[in-house]
């Protein structure tokens, strides 16, 4: 029953950038499989013990909480129920099947096929003006690549999650060397794509996590200064050679987009402030965003574009300190744990994981990626792994 579990989230990770369906069907896969399986054959619900079982649960408390004070009472039950229940769920099906190496480099390997089409949708995309996947036109503001994603910031939230994974899985020690060897190729594949992507947030995110990893390597201080400078360079520079120059200007007084956010920062305020404890309640901010941006200024948009400020609108401070909490027990533990484990496949694994957590939590500051279905799904994968790996022994 297990291996037909970690099938089905191995379908899972793999479809995800392209395909909502394959997403729901192999979720709610391996969600009844699990359930099958501690009903009729353990004949017990009890999962396994992670740090972070206690933090993530009580987070979906404050999420059911939330439903107190909404006035959509049916647009935030279907949220709970079909939203942020497969997310719990989620969590809990990773965390109690992937219990041994051999589990995890199962889902490594479903991790790497996708990489490599998605590397290759890309950069397909960038010569021929469409993907293969979705047949997606390349972005026509500055020629962004997509890949099979609609929109480039929906790409982007997956490579500054993936491609940091490859990274830590080619630089850092590991007894894998074929593992190390594919680990570069992606990490050069997906670097480019995210360059000709071209999401500063992105990119900026994938800085800190180049850092981080830096760091775990045991480099100097002026080492990771200077790999954070040499993306910055490339970047910047890509941009310019490309005639992309005009992207940078986005975060000048002149970009029109930083007044968007700032107008967004006054607005999602104004929400808070209304219901500061337990919030308007899941999956109401496109309900309630008419009421609060008639005085916008510079345009509206549906989304906060920053998942924190949308998690306090919706659950809170109460749900918004518990988010906050889960992230601290996540990074404490797992530096804690990775430190212990002695080098090997597992430990290069848990900080490639961890990275890929840091990039996605550092680009979501600027992009609500906990509400688009493929990149909420993908950070409680992430997630889940993150939690499973420190029960995993190399």
């Amino acid at each position: 029953m297990d291996n037909l579990i970690i099938l089905s989230l191995g379908i899972l990770i793999f479809g995800l950038p392209f395909s909502n369906s394959i997403i729901e069907i192999a979720a709610t896969a391996a969600i009844a499989l699990w359930f099958f399986k501690k009903i009729f054959i353990q004949r017990s619900l009890k999962v396994e013990k992670t740090p972070l079982n206690t933090p993530v649960s009580l987070y979906f408390l404050f999420v059911l909480f939330s439903l107190i004070n909404t006035k959509f009472f049916i647009t935030s039950l279907i949220g709970f129920g079909f939203k942020a229940m497969e997310h719990f769920l989620l969590f809990v099906v990773m965390i109690d099947t992937i219990r041994t190496k051999k589990d995890f480099m199962k889902i490594m390997a479903f991790i790497f096929i996708s990489g490599l089409l998605m590397a290759a949708d890309g950069l397909w995309q960038y010569f021929m003006h469409y993907d293969f996947l979705r047949h997606y036109p390349i972005w026509s503001s500055f020629n962004r690549i997509t890949a099979s994603f609609k929109f480039p910031n929906g790409f982007a939230g997956w490579l500054v999650t993936v491609l940091p994974f490859f990274v830590a899985i080619a630089i850092l020690n590991t007894k894998e060397k074929l593992l190390k060897l594919f680990g570069a190729l992606l990490s050069i594949l997906l670097f480019i794509c995210l360059l000709l992507n071209f999401t500063k947030g992105a990119i900026l995110a994938f800085i800190l996590v180049a850092v981080f990893l830096a760091w775990k390597k045991g480099e100097s201080a002026k080492k990771i200064l200077l790999a954070a400078l040499t993306i910055a360079v490339l970047g910047i520079g890509m941009m310019v050679v490309l005639g992309r120059g005009d992207i940078i200007l986005d975060y000048t007084a002149r970009g029109l987009s930083v007044f968007h956010r700032l107008d967004l920062i006054k607005m999602c305020w104004r929400m808070f402030l209304d219901h500061p404890i337990l919030g308007h309640g899941i999956n109401t901010f496109m309900s309630i965003y008419e009421t609060y941006a008639s005085d916008m200024q510079f345009g509206g948009v549906s989304y906060a574009h920053n998942a924190y400020l949308q998690i306090a609108v919706e659950t809170g401070a109460l749900g918004l300190l518990a988010f906050l909490w889960l992230i601290t027990v996540l990074f404490v533990t797992s530096v804690k744990n990775i430190a212990r484990k002695p080098e090997g496949t597992i430990k290069t694994a848990q900080t490639a994981v961890l990275a890929g957590l840091i990039g996605y939590l550092a680009f979501t500051t600027v992009e609500s990626t906990l509400y688009s279905l493929p990149l909420a799904i993908l950070f409680y994968y992430f997630l889940g792994l993150a939690a499973a790996l420190q029960n995993i022994k190399d």
